[in-house]
């Protein structure tokens, strides 16, 4: 259920990407097929909670988990079994996290990008100017199957002249076989206007117009630009988020060694560009009176010149180096991004098992199962979890946070409530549900 419901999630989020695009049933299944495969590491923490939270409450509250105690059975000894099967979902979880998902993302990106690439499939509406037909406008008033009525078609193909011709008819046909990169307009009994420009002399234009009437004309237009592409095709490739750890591994080793030497060229290229200047290098300095400083040793003709020209150089060091600090910004977020998905791909398994503990706890507490106060309970620790992620996430993109805060940080965060909650429900603690409806009341009143 998680599952689907981000996956319509992305689906709402692409629709105008999707919308109109002539792209087959099957490509849109396989897109919303890689889709599902990349949300699992969203999705998979709040089905553990989920599960975890419903079922455990269900047990309590059929008395069957007060059974289980009464037979001796502590609450730290039922999470055992579960314990094992949650390790191998967890061990799942990383293979899913550094196997499949760097695939996924690979494959989706790229057939989302080429659908969106398409443009939208063509359709005569009637009353609606239909342009980007070969350098034709197009409008119709009415359309009965291939038959179409009252016709009106702008030749615009020459740049900057506007409508140079016109073509209008009561009636025609419509010939666009499946697949073929040309469209035909068979138009009967109607007439042409087309512009006519004479040069005169004294370079001046005087501007006419011709008319003629057919019975009957075939214009041909190319549709090509309207015929899919290669879906198939590879527009990115070497993301960050579609590579699996080894390949992270050589990707940020290979970004660390770019921004080192590029720290170095640009501090060389400073150093022969500032340094080196020696005030005896200078003819008449080692001359003059060593308390002088050196504008009073510049002659007073050269020295508004020279310092104009120190401000420039200023000026020019100074663009230069923010744009230098710009690019190795934008070096640092692209190398952070690395580490956070290096990381991504086992802190997933660490949340499950949190969010688990975390859910069965509760539920043994709460003893309520089904979409209740259990139900409520576990969307507020996932929105909390979720949100510390999100937030924690962006700061490490910036380097405000290191990656590795930044991901594991959430889940440290969780880890005391979950130990927590795993200790209230080993000492039959309960929740003061009475109190809470109680104070619930009183603030609705």
């Amino acid at each position: 259920m998680s599952v689907f419901i981000l996956l319509m999630q992305m689906v709402w989020k692409y629709m105008d990407d999707l919308a109109g695009r002539g792209i087959s049933l099957w490509r849109i299944l396989e897109l919303m097929g890689y889709w599902s495969v990349s949300i699992l590491p969203m999705a998979a923490p709040i089905a553990v909670l989920f599960a975890a939270i419903m079922v455990y409450g269900q047990w309590a509250e059929s008395r069957e988990y007060a059974a289980t105690k009464a037979s001796g059975f502590s609450f730290l000894r039922m999470l055992r079994p579960l314990f094992l099967v949650l390790s191998v979902i967890g061990v799942l979880m990383f293979l899913v996290s550094n196997n499949f998902i760097p695939v996924a993302n690979y494959k989706g990106e790229n057939l989302l990008l080429n659908i969106a690439r398409q443009k939208p499939t063509f359709k005569l509406k009637p009353g609606v100017f239909v342009a980007g037909l070969d350098g034709f406008s197009v409008k119709i008033g009415r359309k009965e199957e291939n038959r179409i009525y009252d016709v009106i078609l702008y030749d615009h193909r020459e740049r900057g002249q506007g409508n140079v011709g016109v073509l209008t008819a009561p009636e025609g046909e419509v010939r666009y076989p499946e697949g073929s990169p040309t469209m035909t307009l068979v138009l009967r009994n109607g007439r042409s206007y087309l512009d006519v420009k004479e040069s005169i002399r004294q370079e001046r234009l005087r501007q006419g117009s011709m008319v003629a009437e057919f019975d009957s004309m075939v214009v041909r237009l190319d549709m090509s630009s309207f015929l899919l592409g290669d879906l198939g095709g590879v527009q990115r490739s070497n993301e960050y988020n579609m590579l699996t750890i080894s390949q992270l591994d050589t990707s940020i080793d290979l970004i660390e060694g770019q921004i080192k030497a590029r720290v170095a060229e640009v501090s060389k290229g400073m150093q022969r560009k500032l340094g080196g200047w020696v005030g005896d290098s200078l003819i008449g300095f080692s001359e003059a009176d060593p308390k002088l400083t050196v504008s009073e040793r510049i002659q007073p003709i050269h020295r508004y010149r020279a310092t104009q020209s120190a401000l420039n150089l200023a000026q020019t060091n100074r663009d230069y180096m923010n744009q230098i600090a710009s690019e190795l910004d934008w070096r640092n977020q692209h190398l952070s991004r690395h580490y956070l998905e290096w990381h991504k791909k086992f802190s997933v398994a660490v949340a499950c098992m949190l969010l688990f503990f975390v859910g069965a706890a509760l539920g043994s507490i709460i003893q309520r199962g089904g979409f209740g106060w259990a139900f409520v309970s576990s969307v507020l620790l996932f929105l909390l979890h979720y949100v510390l992620t999100m937030v924690s996430e962006k700061l490490g993109r910036t380097w405000v946070l290191s990656p590795f805060w930044a991901i594991w940080g959430p889940n440290l965060a969780l880890m005391p409530i979950a130990l927590f909650m795993v200790w209230w429900a080993s000492i039959d603690g309960q929740l003061p549900l009475h109190w809470i409806r109680r104070r619930i009341k009183t603030s609705a009143q």
